[in-house]
């Protein structure tokens, strides 16, 4: 008989959620076509440029969530913040490590 190893308790449909402020929360979408799509999306986008970031995170977020956050008039920074954050749950790694790598990946350029 074939040995069954049994992983269902550690498979979830669960997705990361970006919390902005109280009451402000959208859900990342981190299901594995996305995520095919966005490491394409990646290699071939400029980074630099917003409105590529912004497909990005409308790939992530749904474009209702990027037009509410464009709505929130924030600052440059902070934009960057939201997009290293919905990266880390869309990934499942830390803020702090995805942070990191794009800090990098900046001082190259």
């Amino acid at each position: 008989m074939a040995k069954t190893i049994d992983i269902s308790s550690k498979l979830t449909n669960e997705r990361p959620r970006l919390k902005l402020a109280e009451g402000v929360e959208f859900e990342i979408d981190n299901r594995k076509n996305t995520i095919l799509i966005l490491n394409q999306k990646i290699q071939e986008t400029d980074l630099n440029d917003l409105r590529e970031v912004d497909g990005i995170l409308e790939l992530l977020l749904g474009k209702e969530a990027v037009q509410k956050i464009g709505e929130m008039d924030i600052s440059f920074a902070d934009y960057q913040t939201i997009f290293i954050a919905c990266m880390a749950g869309a990934m499942g790694e830390e803020f702090e490590t995805v942070e990191a790598r794009f800090q990098r990946a900046r001082e190259e350029t």
